[in-house]
């Protein structure tokens, strides 16, 4: 499908400036639309939070009714007594006065029922034990429980006295449903429909919201840590559920407990939204087909009228009608008006250019033949050339062949003096790394030694040191035998000293833990004393040892000095012979290295000769070749000329075609 300028134009208005608008208006709406889903489900969890608020404000309310009844010193002394009837009458009939309760449960510490009062049979009875379990060293607690009749809320205090200083011999429970009465007194204070599912069954203060889902949305609700969200436009507006754990009095997840609320300021914005959007769009359609229709006025039209003259141009008949002098008077500035002046322009230059080539492909024919004879008398002469080529490159071929000869004999005597002054070169540097590795082995054979007199003073001040250390031990020895008198001295006079305790009698029994002591530290001193001797004995042997290995040490390091030395002289000599090899392999080389010169002054020379020769042969046949490339382009010219004939005489008739008046 073909479309005209003015609608592409239109298409391109479109593309760029409406459709990013409506993208615009659509990203910007879908972001309001986002964010104030997000407001929605944040409002949605702080309805959640102030629901189970509400919750744990109705359980701590609760377990101060069970704590008001329990803590009472007359009803622990009527446990104590096992008095039934006054039980009944004075706590189990708060049931009368306080008609959220449904039972009313008093076991003992173990939760064994001892009385109880229901509205109507609960089958609590059994989870008793389970909840006193819980309870474990609390004296209160609140919670939510599962039973026959329903969800309910449990409260439930040990039996002591006002100040709870009493030991507790009971348990109360008081028992109250979770139904939609007890849900609406939370409504009151969160202001939000609430939702409630146990596990088994659904309790609710919104009408809407849809039983049978309930499992499913627990399974959702427990898969997850933070509070589950589902937010939805309908026809009241924005309807947003928030939905979180639901936990019993043994702290397990029974269900969810969840807020419903409904927003019509989402709907209103959306709307409001929609309906600007709306009028924008028809206001950008109105301006779009105002464009349009000028577009069509200021180009269709004279684009048309140019065409048509481009179509008549093109066919050849360039004379002047009464479509171009319109075009001709267009007086507009714009990019239409420049078209059509460089349109007239054109004509009147292609009307310019038909004239001349007419003449000129005239004057082009008659030329081309001229050059055709030309070129016939050029091949001729070129043909003489290419004969006298041929001999002269015979004779160069010859003298090449036998120049190349001389080359590849002088060659071979170049490469051997190579190789006689490369191997004196390798022969003088082996030498000098023979003089260098024996002064490298001279100069470590003196540093060694060195190394071994310093080794040797080092065992004597070390054989001296182990002399002092022997003296030191044999000190410590004596010190050790002082010690060990002293404390024998001093387990005597600790055994006379119970002796004497004993005697004293009860008197004396301080002095004789005393005399006790004495003794151990006399024993601790003794047997330290044994292992210190012990040890200056080892020390002892150990420089004896120290002192031997000394002496040995210093007789082998003298020794090895003089087998070092020995070494050193034979290095020594060994320098003196490898530098007159390393003279004599010099001479060698410098001989080879003049031999290899007058090698290569003659190579050189027959190099240049042969290359005289190559350059001769070369010049000689690229003298043929391009006597050859002559006559071929001679042929090719002559070609060319007659064609170029055939095509002036194309180019007039052709030219003649067109009309100039």
């Amino acid at each position: 499908m073909k479309f005209s300028i003015t609608t592409k134009i239109i298409l391109t208005i479109f593309s760029l400036l409406i459709l990013p608008m409506v993208a615009t208006g659509s990203w910007i709406y879908l972001g309001i639309n986002q964010s104030y889903s997000q407001m929605e489900q944040e409002r949605g969890v702080g309805n959640l939070q102030s629901a189970n608020e509400m919750m744990h404000y109705m359980g701590e309310n609760w377990e101060s009714l069970v704590k008001t009844n329990a803590y009472w010193a007359d009803l622990h002394t009527a446990v104590a007594q096992g008095d039934r009837d006054w039980i009944a009458n004075n706590v189990l009939n708060v049931m009368d006065s306080n008609k959220s309760l449904v039972g009313a449960y008093l076991t003992d510490l173990q939760g064994t029922l001892i009385l109880k009062r229901e509205n109507e049979p609960i089958g609590f009875d059994a989870q008793l034990a389970k909840a006193a379990l819980a309870l474990g060293a609390d004296r209160t607690r609140t919670g939510l429980m599962q039973t026959d009749q329903g969800l309910m809320l449990v409260g439930i205090a040990k039996v002591t006295d006002e100040q709870g200083e009493a030991k507790p011999n009971a348990m109360l429970f008081f028992l109250q449903r979770v139904d939609e009465p007890f849900l609406k007194q939370v409504n009151l204070v969160t202001h939000a429909q609430i939702m409630l599912y146990d596990g088994h069954q659904v309790v609710s203060t919104y009408e809407g919201f849809q039983k049978a889902e309930a499992p499913d949305l627990f399974a959702q609700v427990r898969g997850q840590r933070a509070p589950l969200t589902l937010s939805q436009v309908t026809d009241e507006g924005q309807e947003t559920q928030t939905l979180g754990p639901l936990t019993d009095l043994f702290g397990d997840t029974i269900g969810f407990l969840g807020t419903q609320t409904l927003s019509e300021t989402g709907k209103q914005i959306r709307n409001d939204l929609l309906q600007r959007a709306g009028l924008g769009g028809i206001i950008l359609l109105a301006l779009g087909g105002i464009v349009a229709f000028s577009l069509y006025n200021r180009l269709s039209r004279p684009l048309a009228r140019l065409s048509g003259e481009m179509v008549r141009v093109a066919a050849g008949d360039l004379t002047e009608n009464a479509e171009m002098r319109k075009l001709s008077q267009t007086s507009s500035r714009d990019e239409m008006g420049e078209i059509v002046r460089s349109f007239l322009a054109m004509t009147e230059g292609l009307k310019h250019l038909v004239s001349v080539l007419h003449v000129e492909s005239n004057a082009l024919s008659d030329r081309s033949r001229e050059f055709a004879a030309s070129t016939e008398e050029a091949k001729s002469t070129l043909h003489m050339i290419a004969a006298s080529s041929a001999d002269v490159t015979m004779l160069v071929d010859r003298t090449f062949e036998q120049v190349e000869q001389a080359s590849v004999q002088l060659h071979a005597l170049e490469a051997q003096a190579q190789n006689i002054a490369r191997n004196s070169e390798q022969a003088v540097l082996a030498a000098e790394q023979m003089r260098e590795s024996a002064g490298v082995g001279q100069s470590q054979m003196e540093r060694s030694i060195s190394t071994m007199r310093d080794v040797e003073s080092s065992s004597a001040e070390n054989e001296q040191r182990v002399v002092q250390l022997q003296a030191v031990a044999q000190s410590i020895h004596e010190i050790v035998d002082d010690i060990k008198a002293i404390a024998k001295q001093t387990g005597m006079l600790a055994l006379n000293a119970s002796i004497e305790a004993a005697r004293a009698g009860e008197q004396g029994r301080g002095f004789a833990i005393v005399a006790q002591e004495v003794a151990k530290l006399s024993d601790q001193s003794r047997t330290a004393t044994e292992q210190v001797e012990s040890l200056v004995k080892r020390i002892r042997a150990s420089v004896v040892d120290v002192c031997e290995t000394s002496g040995e040490l210093r007789e082998r390091l003298g020794v090895g000095v003089e087998q070092v030395q020995s070494t050193s002289q034979a290095f020594a000599e060994i320098l003196q012979h490898v530098g007159s090899v390393e003279q004599q392999i010099r001479e060698i080389r410098d001989e080879a290295g003049l031999q290899e010169a007058s090698t290569v002054t003659g190579v050189n020379a027959v190099d240049a000769v042969r290359e005289m020769a190559s350059e001769m042969v070369a010049s000689v046949t690229d003298a043929a070749q391009a006597s050859e490339e002559s006559l071929q382009t001679m042929q090719v010219i002559t070609e060319n000329s007659n064609q170029l004939a055939e095509l002036a005489e194309e180019l007039r008739e052709g030219i003649s075609k067109f009309r100039l008046k």
